[in-house]
């Protein structure tokens, strides 16, 4: 179990620092388009595509960071019944219907990538496959959350605090 939380914690700080350079990728092609555009007169050809699909993984990357730090939208009616038990089955009925959706939106995105992965992109030439991949990057990362927790005993609920990779309180 020891070794499933470090290789766990790995992945993890793998993502955060993915996640961090797309964001500086994203920000620097976005500038270098501004600068090239206005000050130079002759806008970049690539730049526009290389910040839209940065854009779409760092969505998918932060998607999973909010799962972990459990920041998504909640209907928490059921924590002002104020019952742990129904507080437990909650958060595990919960959990497992996003693991559900994770597993199956997966696999049918696994059609979606295999076939776009012959199409190049139009600017850069890269496979589309790659961009669209990043969902299942995401569906993974939150299904591992999801599995790596329930091994360990328990689900989350909405209201635990789960410092970053790394940091501890």
């Amino acid at each position: 179990m020891r070794a499933l939380r470090t290789l766990w914690t790995v992945v993890e700080r793998l993502a955060t620092a993915l996640l961090i350079l797309g964001v500086a990728l994203m920000t620097a092609a976005s500038l270098a388009q501004v600068f090239s555009r206005y000050v130079l007169g002759d806008p970049l050809s690539w730049s526009e595509e290389f910040a839209r699909f940065a854009f779409v993984w760092v969505s998918y990357l932060a998607a999973w960071l909010a799962w972990k730090h459990r920041a998504h939208i909640a209907v928490d009616a059921v924590q002002y019944l104020g019952s742990p038990g129904l507080n437990r089955a909650s958060a595990l009925f919960v959990e497992a219907a996003v693991l559900a959706f994770c597993v199956y939106t997966f696999w049918t995105n696994m059609t979606l990538v295999g076939l776009a992965w012959t199409q190049p992109s139009p600017s850069l030439s890269v496979p589309m496959g790659l961009v669209y991949v990043g969902y299942n990057v995401m569906a993974a990362l939150i299904a591992g959350d999801i599995l790596v927790g329930w091994l360990a005993g328990r689900p989350r609920d909405a209201d635990e605090a789960v410092p970053p990779a790394g940091l501890t309180a």
